[in-house]
């Protein structure tokens, strides 16, 4: 359970639509002053804030509210339209539901127990409605923590490189929203929430049901104070939109990368009130009650780096240190793992004229998704994928930025789907310096991944980047079987050091592994093919990765 001194109180307001929206808000102890406020809004029920933090319940993602009544703040608590006690239609993440959330927004500053000072609060889905609220810029909204969430639903986990996503939308609606409302009485037709499934599917384009739900459009407009926390550990789920989030956004801002190195790991930090002490009180008490605690003196980007266990800083991101280093695909066994194929990465750009990589799926041995049982039982996640991987690193090498796959391939189908997995392959055990990885010897740490469905391969000139394509996917173009095509796969922001002795493989299949990757897993469908990756002189398949100097 979770212990908060104080009962909250329901408060409502008529918002713009019509519809009665209700939160609850906690006043601090004496409870007969004014303060400032961190809001919370999320569809995930305010009458279940007494449950505790804990992967059973991923949900659960206000944070410490007892350490902020003790410092002085009220803390409010939101259901969303269609959600909870609040009225309405449940429209995840749309605009309208980030203008309800404007809505409470002025109505809570202006309670004779408020400063008028509003922050917002929360993780994952919190911090989407962060962002949602902030594009509608409320007035009285000075500020916001956003920690591990996304703000381009599309590209950032419903259609990751325009693959539809199965394992999360399945534990996200139903296990955190939709049987959560049927365990209180509530049932799945109030707030029409039952129809978000078929609205999904509906929408495999990034259309404008899509633009509708995120953000990411309109985060030049927001000019108030943005901390951004992203969280290596929950990559293929939010860390993308932290790094976007941080780069539109048009006030002061400042961009933390944290440790956790999964999604229960992110939640429990988030609970760390030492964490909230040492990062959150002093940004809020900064722009909330304007204490000149030197927090925007901080370096504008702090990120963790993997392998070595230590926190770095840099003027931006990427680090305007890092520059590009590119490793070509070839055949050519790198003896380092048994997979598809044992490719090699070199430093040294291939000379032969004819050199390629070609596989049939689905694989006869995939068991769960990509990954294999040895005779013993044991998994094995890269048996039956193609791999290439570099010759053990000479020296320490970081790797920090952003990372792009160029991909020459051609198949037998009318299109194929391209999914890439960046792996550190340790040479002394695998631990990332503070000792939480437990690998053995040799044992992959995933650093960064990507997916491409061909058909989309179209980019958006305006906000493709060198080192970053940003794909349209307004549009399917089918490929000619036998043709041969460039893929530009975005990878996801990476830090990582590659120490003496380390490798760096490269996977590449079309499926996830369901043990590895869940539950950012996605639907195979009814993929059934030869596909052919093409790296010779003609064709320089290339992974490209920014590297920074080691001084």
């Amino acid at each position: 359970m979770v212990d908060v001194d104080v009962s909250p109180f329901e408060v409502e307001v008529l918002g713009r639509t019509g519809d009665l929206l209700r939160a609850d808000v906690y006043l601090p102890a004496n409870g007969d002053g004014v303060y400032p406020i961190v809001l919370g809004a999320s569809p995930y029920q305010k009458a279940l804030r007494y449950l505790p933090p804990n992967g059973v319940f991923p949900f659960t993602e206000y944070g410490p509210i007892q350490l902020y009544l003790d410092n002085g703040y009220a803390y409010v608590a939101m259901d969303l339209p269609g959600t909870g006690r609040s009225e309405g239609t449940w429209d995840p993440v749309s605009r309208g539901e980030g203008e309800a959330i404007h809505d409470m927004i002025e109505h809570v500053a202006v309670q004779p127990w408020s400063t008028g000072a509003v922050g917002m609060i929360g993780m994952s889905h919190y911090c989407w409605s962060q962002w949602n609220a902030a594009r509608t810029r409320p007035p009285h909204l000075k500020t916001i923590v956003a920690y591990d969430g996304a703000t381009d639903m599309y590209r950032d986990w419903m259609y990751h490189g325009g693959i539809p996503i199965q394992g999360f939308l399945s534990s996200w609606l139903f296990g955190s929203v939709l049987y959560q409302h049927e365990l209180r009485g509530i049932d799945f037709h109030v707030g029409d929430k039952h129809e978000f499934v078929y609205d999904v599917l509906s929408h495999p384009l990034d259309d404008e049901w899509q633009r509708r739900r995120s953000p990411f459009w309109e985060l030049p407009e927001v000019e108030i104070p943005v901390f951004s926390i992203g969280v290596w550990g929950k990559a293929a789920l939010h860390l993308r939109g932290n790094f976007y989030g941080y780069e539109r956004v048009s006030g002061p801002k400042k961009l933390l990368v944290a440790h956790p190195s999964g999604f229960a790991a992110a939640q429990e930090y988030y609970f760390d009130e030492r964490f909230h002490r040492d990062e959150l009180l002093p940004w809020y008490d900064h722009h909330l009650k304007g204490a000149e605690n030197g927090v925007m003196e901080q370096p504008a980007v702090r990120f963790y780096v993997n392998g070595e266990g230590a926190y770095r800083s840099a003027e931006a991101w990427p680090p305007p240190d890092a520059r590009p280093t590119a490793f070509y695909l070839t055949s050519r066994p790198s003896g380092a793992v048994t997979s598809l194929n044992d490719g090699s990465l070199t430093e040294t750009a291939p000379g032969t004229d004819q050199d390629s990589t070609s596989w049939s799926y689905p694989d006869p041995r995939w068991a769960a998704g990509v990954t294999v049982f040895d005779d013993r039982g044991m998994p094995d996640h890269v048996a039956r994928v193609n791999t290439f991987t570099t010759a053990p690193m000479e020296g320490d090498r970081e790797f920090t930025g952003h990372g792009v796959l160029t991909l020459f391939a051609s198949t037998d189908q009318s299109d194929l789907d391209v999914f890439v997995k960046v792996s550190l392959l340790p040479a002394d055990g695998g631990t990332d310096g503070d000792g939480d990885s437990g690998a053995s010897a040799g044992q992959a740490i995933k650093v960064s991944q990507g997916w491409l469905r061909a058909s989309h391969r179209a980019e958006d000139p305006e906000l493709t980047r060198d080192m970053r394509p940003f794909h349209r996917h307004t549009q399917v173009e089918p490929l000619t079987p036998g043709e041969v095509y460039e893929l530009r796969v975005e990878l996801l922001p990476m830090s990582f050091l590659a120490g003496a002795g380390d490798r760096i493989r490269l996977e590449i299949t079309n499926q996830d592994s369901l043990i590895t990757d869940a539950p950012m897993t996605h639907f195979y469908g009814t993929k059934v093919g030869t596909d052919t990756y093409h790296h010779d002189r003609a064709y320089l398949s290339t992974l490209r990765l920014h590297e920074r100097p080691r001084t």
